[in-house]
């Protein structure tokens, strides 16, 4: 019975998730090397998979005031939540080439691997089941979980950014 619930869910499957699925593994594996970063590049990751996270909450649920909110609390939660952790640990800004050093970390392969299945889970229970589109705690739930997720690309990502010192607005000479 699982197994064939499992092929189902397969063969309703479109082709080009496993590229995509295939395209973030290799991505979360670089991301597990010491690299340098311009700030562009940087902040490239997290506005894709925000974007990414959101697309799928409004495309699944809509423009509703309720799952925006939710996206948007999932998202504030994690900000916070990196204010007390302070991750990625080790990160620097060079002055020297106007970059930033970043440890390498499995934790954006598992970030992104979360959100991938995350996504994956909703489009297989909204085709399965679509009255769960209409139940509030769940549109609820799922929009403040891709929102909790990508927010935590963006912690991490504004935790870098701190680590670049100020540059005065004026010159104080």
């Amino acid at each position: 019975m699982l197994t064939q619930i499992l092929l189902q869910i397969l063969r309703g499957t479109p082709l080009w998730v496993l590229p995509l699925f295939i395209g973030l593994i290799v991505l979360g594996c670089l991301q597990s090397k010491p690299r340098e970063l311009t700030p562009a590049r940087l902040a490239i990751l997290p506005a894709a998979l925000g974007l990414f996270s959101l697309g799928r909450v409004v495309g699944s649920f809509g423009p509703e005031p309720l799952v925006l909110a939710a996206w948007i609390g999932g998202g504030a939660g994690a900000l916070l939540l990196n204010r007390v952790w302070k991750q990625p640990a080790g990160a620097y800004w060079s002055a020297a080439t106007g970059n930033f050093h970043v440890p390498g970390s499995w934790v954006p392969l598992a970030l992104m691997m979360a959100m991938f299945f995350a996504r994956y889970a909703l489009a297989v229970s909204q085709a399965m089941a679509p009255v769960l589109v209409h139940a509030a705690g769940f549109r609820t739930a799922a929009s403040f979980g891709l929102g909790l997720l990508s927010g935590i690309f963006l912690a991490r990502t504004l935790w870098v950014w701190a680590q670049r010192p100020a540059v005065p607005l004026f010159n104080r000479a």
